[in-house]
């Protein structure tokens, strides 16, 4: 194992290096170390010996795959430790562009609220002076919807605060350079990220700000600044990521490479400065003395948005780096399902699918050296006492070596396949937290969104009037020209609508839906809008086919519009406003943002994702065949989970094996919180294949070898004990005479004989400078199912001394039994027609009638093969 540390600037993995940290692995490294051992001890012993039990192939065989086996288990929990990682340094980078983005958009609405119009134009006419209190007013009505700010700022074009939010603040004039970009620019918002005397206090002060223009649109009146709470917002989206006890710390990554968010400021603080990691790898990196396995990712922006240039970065403690990556999540997962997929799962690749088979190689070299051992000492004389003794010694603890062998790898495989099942789930689970989150904080933004604007000063006034609006042309292209510039900014939706206090809709946003100006609203939704008490409360339908969306599914939002002000601060709704949510594209984007990726970076064929409710109703879904409206069942089987929690589970579903996770919406600040009166509990689904079919009743043939209970038979020392030679044809048990056998070959080189008969398709083969026939016995045994015969015993027909091969599909134990335990089969004696003569009865009467062991009769073969009773063979029941 190196001890250098592995070169940071490589991609390469230092697997010995980085395996000292992989606690996961040390029970496996132990067992493989202590058999090891054992091999050596053996293989040392088998060669004094010379008889037949030297095993160094075998010794060399397990030691090259037991690396092979660690390093493919140590390859799993790094791509799942890297997987974590990279995870969520993209979605803490693009969570935040995302919420970023609704920025840019606020600040060019706000900067045309007519009450922001009004104050700023005042600084221009000295006959008229700014109520600021009012204003103020109106500033935290909008904090208290798009709660992401802590502060807005109106300037006039001179550097004056003319009015702001926070009344902490103790600015008065500032000398930013924001004001002239903000006057100037060509773009519809300015972003700045840098200290500023508008926030002198905030080391980290995030501002949006754009121009505040006359209502003619020539005139630059002065600038607003929205005030982002960056850092409250990092931590939530950090909070959101992590779990208690995590080691990761997560960080965004500012141009320079420092640091300007950070989940945990002890270890890595702000203005730090880090080594960025370039094409998202993961690797190692130190920092303030300590061994850290990190990562960088760029966001891929959103609707063409990309920020600042921030970038995202996650970190572990090299020694806490892989605990998170044990296989907790299949641990619940029932063990026959576990093993069903093992059988079929498409993720494992052609190494790891090969390593099963290599170890029952290894296995049936073991089997096969215990049997010729075993042969050659029973044809030793008497004067070989001693050296019989200790061979018998040596060959069963070769035996029980093998046994040891088989079930460590059985143990290791299974963890091996269990970490990358383990990994798959653990992205599904991911995902589909990733997808209910995006929608949880898109869907805030559509609640504050419809408050706000139904507090639009015109509006209001046009709506407290009793005069007919449809009837009123100029008002009505006033309204449509405000709702378009809206729609213009916010392009989620596909139309936005203004109704009276009759709901009749008095103007709309697109120009496809003219049609429904004078068209009166239906539905529970605009009664509900019509009565909401306060300028805090929202109204949201329920997820159905509507006309307003091409009788398509999707979420109206809507809030009423209130009359002005009385004297004594009171008003009531005069109507309302309903925004249409573009549910479809959306949604869809959404949930394609969730789907799970090869580690190149390509969606995993046939993966989905679905938006569900508590009931199984589809909302949305990136799988054609699931229609929105249509019912999953599936979903029912997670409809129990509590508001944020996550599970990942297998599933069977369209014939196949499937990885799922999923989480339920929890909302985002306070959207769907404590304190607010909507409620709609939403499921995230993500599913990705583990396999093109299922199968009914495993027959797991990969591990079956390597994990089936030895038939262990007890050993009987004394002087009425004879020893028998086991093997299987298919999956049944029988046994011959060990002084009938010659040797037991593996994989024999045989020679088709033409026209042979079907018993004998094997044809014949070279053994000790001479030809035998070789016979498959499968014809004559008809509940032997035809598995591959890949092993070849060579027994003698005492009879004539005649050598011949039985095709075998792999080797039992040498056992030695009491005759006592030895019932002979009625008739078989004077039947020349049956290839079995006795029974070994089991040891116990709760033993399955599999473990009883069917001796067959090599003279009796022998005499069928050859044909003399071959036309008996032929008459329909016979056999046994």
């Amino acid at each position: 194992m190196s001890s250098t540390l592995p070169n940071t600037g490589s991609r390469e993995i230092n697997l010995p290096y980085l395996m000292r940290f992989m606690g996961g692995l040390q029970e496996d490294q132990r067992s493989l170390q202590e058999i090891q051992a054992v091999y050596d001890n053996l293989t040392l012993l088998g060669q004094l010996l010379c008889a037949g039990t030297d095993i160094t192939g075998m010794r060399r065989d397990f030691n090259q795959l037991a690396k092979e086996l660690m390093d493919q288990l140590a390859l799993q929990f790094h791509k799942k430790a890297v997987l974590g990682l990279q995870f969520s340094a993209r979605i803490a980078i693009d969570i935040l562009i995302r919420n970023l983005f609704e920025r840019t958009a606020d600040i060019g609405f706000l900067a045309t609220d007519r009450d922001i119009r009004r104050c700023a134009e005042m600084v221009h006419d000295a006959s008229r002076r700014c109520d600021k209190s009012a204003l103020v007013g109106r500033f935290r009505e909008y904090v208290n919807k798009y709660s992401v700010y802590h502060n807005i700022i109106l300037l006039a074009p001179d550097g004056r605060v003319l009015a702001q939010l926070d009344a902490e603040n103790e600015v008065y004039n500032s000398q930013d350079p924001l004001i002239e970009q903000s006057l100037t620019t060509a773009n519809a918002y300015v972003e700045t990220f840098r200290p500023t005397d508008l926030l002198p206090g905030e080391n980290s002060p995030l501002i949006y700000s754009y121009r505040v223009m006359s209502e003619d649109g020539e005139t630059p009146l002065g600038v607003l600044c929205l005030c982002f709470r960056f850092a409250d917002e990092c931590q939530r989206i950090f909070e959101n990521l992590l779990t208690p006890g995590d080691w990761r710390v997560l960080i965004i990554l500012g141009e320079d490479d420092k640091i300007i968010a950070s989940s945990d400021i002890y270890q890595f603080p702000i203005g730090a400065k880090l080594e960025r990691i370039a094409d998202d790898d993961c690797r190692i990196v130190r920092f303030a003395g300590r061994e850290y396995l990190a990562t960088t990712c760029q966001t891929k922006g959103y609707q063409g948005y990309s920020g600042p240039g921030w970038s995202g970065y996650a970190l572990a403690p090299l020694v806490h780096a892989f605990e998170m990556a044990e296989a907790r999540e299949i641990e619940h997962v029932p063990a026959a399902l576990r093993d069903c997929v093992f059988e079929t799962a498409t993720l494992f690749s052609p190494e790891l699918r090969d390593i099963p088979l290599r170890a029952a190689s290894i296995q049936s070299e073991l089997d096969r050296a215990v049997w010729n051992g075993n042969v050659w000492l029973a044809a030793q004389g008497d004067d070989q006492a001693l050296n019989r003794s200790f061979a018998k010694v040596l060959l069963r603890e070769i035996g029980l070596t093998g046994i040891r062998t088989r079930n460590v790898f059985s143990e290791s495989i299974s963890n091996l396949y269990k970490a990358v099942i383990s990994s798959a789930l653990y992205d599904c689970a991911s995902q589909a937290a990733l997808a209910i989150d995006i929608m949880d904080r898109n869907l805030y933004e559509r609640a504050n969104d419809c408050r706000w604007w139904a507090l639009t000063g015109a509006f209001r006034e046009a709506l407290s009037t009793t005069a007919n609006i449809a009837d009123d042309s100029a008002k009505q292209s006033q309204l449509t020209a405000i709702l378009r510039t809206i729609n213009g900014l916010y392009t989620v939706y596909s139309n936005l609508l203004l109704f009276d206090r009759v709901a009749q809709v008095v103007a709309v946003s697109s120009t496809a839906h003219t049609d429904l100006v004078g068209h009166r609203l239906q539905g529970e939704w605009v009664r509900k809008t019509l009565a909401l008490p306060d300028t805090e409360s929202y109204c949201v339908s329920a997820f159905d086919a509507t006309a307003l969306y091409e009788d398509a599914p999707t979420y109206v939002y809507a809030a009423a519009v209130r009359s002005m002000e009385n004297g004594n601060g009171e008003s009531t709704p005069v109507g309302g406003i309903a925004i249409v949510f573009d549910s479809t594209p959306q949604f869809e984007a959404m949930l394609q943002d969730a789907l799970p990726r090869t580690e190149e970076g390509t969606l995993i064929e046939d993966a989905f994702a679905i938006f569900a409710d508590r009931q199984g109703r589809v909302i949305a879904s990136t799988n054609p065949a699931i229609a929105p409206g249509s019912e999953f069942p599936i979903a029912r089987q997670f409809s129990r989970l509590s508001a944020g929690e996550g599970y990942a589970d297998i599933i069977e579903y369209t014939d196949r094996y499937y990885a799922i996770g999923a989480c339920m919406s929890k909302g985002y600040r306070e959207y769907k919180g404590p304190d607010d009166a909507y409620r709609n509990d939403v499921l995230a689904l993500v599913l990705a294949p583990l396999s093109q079919s299922t199968v009914k009743q495993p027959n797991l043939q990969l591990l079956q070898r390597l994990t089936e209970d030895s038939h262990v038979h007890q050993h009987n020392f004394g002087d009425d004990t004879i020893d028998l030679a086991t093997f299987y044809i298919g999956n049944q048990w029988y046994a011959v005479y060990l002084d009938s056998v010659v040797e037991a070959v593996f994989a024999p080189t045989v020679i088709p004989i033409p026209c042979s008969p079907s018993w004998q398709r094997f044809g014949c083969m070279r053994h000790a400078k001479q030809i035998i026939a070789v016979y498959d016995l499968l014809q004559l045994l008809p509940e032997a199912d035809g598995s591959s015969l890949n092993q070849a015993v060579i027994v003698r027909n005492k009879e004539n001394g005649q050598n011949f091969a039985i095709m075998v599909t792999r080797l039992g134990e040498i056992v030695e039994i009491n005759r006592s335990r030895i019932t002979p089969i009625p008739g078989a004696s004077s039947n020349d027609r049956t290839i079995a003569e006795s029974v070994v009865n089991p040891l116990s009467n709760d033993e399955p009638a599999s473990n009883v062991l069917v001796i067959l009769s090599i003279d009796n073969i022998y005499r069928l093969v050859s044909g003399l009773q071959l036309d008996a063979l032929q008459q329909p029941g016979e056999g046994i």
